[in-house]
């Protein structure tokens, strides 16, 4: 029946501006930038090689906005790495940040990195690639 995740999205204040951090920053590819209806913006962006989109939708709606950067509910994805630890580093160098260092636990290696607003993003090593 279901056997796969398409598209996923984040609420942002700022589409330009989430567009080059989770292009530029954080290295995702661009793979749609399109105008639709009166000043919309469609824009999806996805780890390389992936088939799931990430659209960075703009935040219109009260209830759309109360989302953008949210930290109470935990992180709203999880973007997989091979390595965490060389991940987290370039990353900071790159000026992304974080709310803590890397850290083990029973579903792998990962730490949380907060996005232009905030929003959090877990990047996980899963266990078995664990050094």
């Amino acid at each position: 029946m279901i056997r796969d995740v398409s598209l996923t999205r984040v609420f942002v204040n700022d589409q330009q501006a989430a567009l080059e951090f989770y292009t530029e920053k954080l290295g995702l590819q661009k793979i749609q930038d399109e105008s639709y209806g009166e000043g919309g913006r469609w824009i999806a962006v996805s780890p390389v090689g992936a088939k799931i989109q990430i659209l960075l939708e703009k935040a219109e709606q009260d209830h759309e906005k109360a989302l953008v950067g949210r930290s109470d509910e935990g992180p709203v994805m999880v973007l997989r790495t091979d390595d965490v630890r060389a991940a987290y580093e370039e990353l900071l160098k790159r000026g992304v940040r974080f709310t803590g260092e890397p850290e083990r636990s029973p579903w792998g290696m990962g730490v949380v990195l907060l996005d232009q607003d905030g929003t959090p993003i877990y990047l996980l090593q899963d266990s078995e690639e664990q050094q």
